[in-house]
């Protein structure tokens, strides 16, 4: 290899690294990439994860005084061969259901929900707790009431449904199922919702209990007051700044006066 072939070798040798770099590079760039969600294909088998089904519904619960939580109901709330005895309590959560169950967010506290009820022969008190759910458990645009506790006193032979509906208005469907409580929500009959997402945990709430005023907004005092507040205002600059401009001019007249004499 003579001199002069020497500079074109070495230059060759560099650039066949550089040609390696730019190749592996668009080839990366080129390379399709999954991101790490449910729904990405996996690359051994090509496949794509089923969808979760949800189910959005009024669950019924009976509350566990021993245990201190609410179990599942086995059976319908209007199923005549689990009637309820005096005593009880019954829990009613509209939710989002899609892996566990969507317990109501209070406690069954028979002594607050039914304390003004008093015992009656031949009759039973029920204490029911009403869980309308979260907002994002709202059907359309109903607006999610706040849960509240019902006492219901009523025959000893009716059922959980026929004690609740004695007291509150119920929708009900085909087979009796329980579509709406208190005309929430105010149309369907529960529904399936494809590739629904577990919900956040549930925090506990505070029951409106029978007895209970609504509470009460102070907003219309507070807007008369400031409303008296302002017409003072007003009044004020209406009145003193024509009484300030003419104690002004009566000092500059005198002022002038003194000067001119």
């Amino acid at each position: 290899m003579t001199d002069q072939q020497r500079p074109h070798v070495s230059s060759v040798r560099w650039l066949a690294p550089l040609v390696l770099l730019l190749t592996v590079a668009l080839t990366g760039l080129a390379a399709p990439s999954y991101a790490a969600s449910s729904h990405a294909p996996t690359r051994a088998s090509g496949s794509v994860s089923a969808a979760v089904k949800g189910y959005v519904y009024w669950g019924y619960y009976l509350w566990n005084d021993k245990k201190g939580t609410w179990d599942y109901a086995t059976v319908g709330a209007n199923d005549k061969t689990a009637i309820p005895e005096d005593g009880d309590v019954l829990g009613f959560r509209w939710a989002l259901v899609v892996k566990d169950p969507r317990l109501p967010r209070a406690d069954g506290d028979f002594d607050a929900i039914c304390a003004d009820t008093e015992p009656s022969a031949g009759q039973k008190r029920l204490a029911f707790v009403i869980d309308y759910g979260t907002e994002s458990d709202a059907v359309g645009s109903d607006e999610t009431p706040q849960p509240e506790g019902v006492c219901a006193q009523v025959d000893e032979s009716f059922t959980a449904q026929q004690a609740l509906q004695a007291e509150v208005p119920l929708r009900t469907g085909d087979g009796g199922l329980i579509c709406g409580i208190n005309d929430y929500p105010s149309t369907g009959c529960g529904s399936t919702v494809p590739d629904a997402e577990e919900p956040p945990s549930d925090t506990p709430v505070e029951l409106a209990l029978p007895g209970d005023e609504p509470p009460t907004s102070d907003t219309g005092s507070s807007t008369s007051a400031d409303q008296d507040d302002d017409d003072s205002s007003n009044t004020w600059l209406t009145v003193g700044i024509p009484v300030a401009v003419v104690v002004l001019l009566g000092v500059g007249a005198l002022v002038m006066r003194r000067r001119q004499s």
